[in-house]
């Protein structure tokens, strides 16, 4: 498999006024729940340094059908339901194509 083929996506949230460290926990306590998970390669969890409210996933996975069992999980829908209370809006999500990369292997 090349690179190229894994799927690739963001989600970007951003906490309501006060409850940054809520979401913080309920989001670190979601990334470790999933560590294992087949076909997931890269899951981190990243806080903006100028604006602590925001917080960054993001989750590198062999395929779009690794990610759809990924979202489908238990772990994934216990966080999403505690993360709703938490948030602003929905969260942001975007998927990406990798076009270049430098570094480890695709096996990670």
């Amino acid at each position: 498999m090349f690179c190229r083929d894994n799927f690739i996506i963001t989600a970007r949230l951003q906490a309501q006024p006060g409850k940054e460290a809520e979401l913080k926990q309920v989001l670190q306590e979601g990334v470790r729940a999933c560590f294992g998970q087949e076909g997931l390669l890269i899951y981190n969890l990243h806080q903006d340094k100028d604006d602590p409210s925001v917080f960054l996933l993001y989750g590198h996975f062999t395929s779009e059908a690794s990610y759809r069992m990924h979202m489908d999980s238990e772990p994934i829908r216990k966080a999403y339901d505690q993360v709703v209370g938490f948030i602003e809006d929905g969260p942001e999500i975007k998927f990406w194509n990798i076009l270049e990369k430098v570094g480890r292997s695709c096996g990670f």
